[in-house]
C-alpha cells in the first residue's frame, strides 16, 4: 500500500509537471513570471540574469544611441543646410552691389588716368582742331586726324599750303608724296619732319594741359561723342608755350581746360582748352574728340 501512495504521488507530480509544460508552450511569458532569483538565489541564476541584462538593458541603449545620433545628424545637416543656403542667398543679394561699385570707380577716374587708359587701348580715332597753333611748320586753323590700332598710327591733315598724309607701321614711318605716291621716309624726303612731328603733338599737349599735379573740379554727367562722361575742368599753369607755337618756346601761360571722362570704361571722350600767355597777348584753342574706340581698322601701307 505504501508503495501503491509512493508510485501514485510520483506518477501525480509527473503529470503535474506535464500539464505546466504545457501551458508554458502555449502562453506567453510575462513579467510576473520572470523573477526566477527568488526561488534560487545562487550563481546558478546568473545565466538567467545575463541574458535578461542583455536583451533588455544592450538593444534601449543601441536604439538611444542611433536615435540620438540621426537626430544629431538631421540637426547637424539641417542647420548647415540652412546655413549654406542663408549664405548663397546674401551673395546673390549682394552681387549687385558689384555693379554699383564698378560704376562708381570708372566715374572717378581723373583726366590724367582717362588719357593713360585711352593710350592702353590702343586703338580710337582722334581728332583735333587747333586755332592760333603752329604745328609742322604749319600755322592758322589745323584740323589734324588721328587713328590708331595695334601701335600702328595713320595721320591726315588737309591745309590750304599742304595735305600731309602720313603713316606710322612697325615702327617705320611712310608719308604719301605728290609724285610717287606712298613711300618710306627718310632724311630726303621734305615731309619726313613735319609728319614726326605731328605724330609726336598728341602725346605733348595731352601731357601739357592734363597734368596729374593739379586739382580737377568734377561737374555733371554729360552725353558727349555717343557716350556717358563726367566732365572735369581745371586751371593749368604751362611754363613753356612752345607745344603751342615753337615761336613762344620759354614763355609760360595759362590753359582753362575742360575735359570728359567716360564713365564706363574710364578713357578720354573729349577735351577742350583756352590757352593765354602770360603778357595776355598770345590766345589758342584746341579741341579733341575721341570717336570709334575698338573700332579702327587695321592700319596698313598703302601700295
Amino acid at each position: 500500500m505504501q508503495r501503491l501512495r509512493t508510485i501514485l504521488a510520483t506518477g501525480g507530480l509527473a503529470l503535474g509537471l506535464t500539464a505546466l509544460a504545457a501551458c508554458g508552450a502555449t502562453t506567453e511569458p510575462t513579467a510576473t513570471l520572470a523573477p526566477v532569483s527568488t526561488i534560487a538565489p545562487t550563481a546558478a541564476s546568473r545565466p538567467s540574469t545575463a541574458p535578461s541584462a542583455a536583451v533588455s538593458v544592450a538593444p534601449s541603449a543601441a536604439v538611444a544611441t542611433r536615435t540620438t545620433s540621426a537626430a544629431t545628424a538631421t540637426t547637424g545637416a539641417t542647420a548647415t543646410r540652412a546655413a549654406t543656403s542663408s549664405i548663397a542667398t546674401a551673395t546673390r543679394a549682394g552681387s549687385p552691389v558689384a555693379s554699383v561699385t564698378r560704376a562708381a570707380s570708372a566715374g572717378t577716374v581723373l583726366p590724367p588716368q582717362a588719357v593713360t587708359n585711352l593710350q592702353q587701348i590702343g586703338n580710337s580715332r582722334q581728332a583735333w582742331v587747333f586755332s592760333g597753333f603752329s604745328v609742322a611748320g604749319l600755322s592758322g586753323d589745323l584740323s589734324p586726324v588721328f587713328e590708331y590700332n595695334g601701335g600702328n598710327q595713320k595721320v591726315t591733315l588737309s591745309t590750304s599750303g599742304a595735305n600731309i598724309e602720313a603713316y606710322q607701321v612697325g615702327g617705320q614711318l611712310y608719308v604719301n608724296t605728290p609724285v610717287v605716291g606712298v613711300v618710306q621716309a627718310d632724311g630726303s624726303n621734305p615731309l619726313a619732319t613735319p609728319a614726326q612731328t605731328l605724330f609726336a603733338t598728341p602725346t605733348a599737349l595731352l601731357t601739357a594741359l592734363l597734368p596729374s599735379n593739379i586739382t580737377y573740379t568734377p561737374g555733371t554727367t554729360e552725353s558727349i561723342n555717343g557716350r556717358t562722361a563726367m566732365r572735369y575742368t581745371a586751371s593749368v599753369t604751362l611754363p613753356d608755350l612752345g607745344v603751342v607755337n615753337p615761336s613762344l618756346a620759354g614763355q609760360s601761360g595759362t590753359a582753362a581746360t575742360t575735359a570728359w571722362v567716360d564713365t564706363a570704361q574710364g578713357y578720354l571722350v573729349a577735351m577742350t582748352a583756352n590757352i593765354t600767355s602770360s603778357t595776355a597777348s598770345t590766345t589758342a584753342t584746341a579741341r579733341l574728340d575721341v570717336t570709334d574706340v575698338g573700332q579702327v581698322p587695321a592700319i596698313t601701307v598703302p601700295r
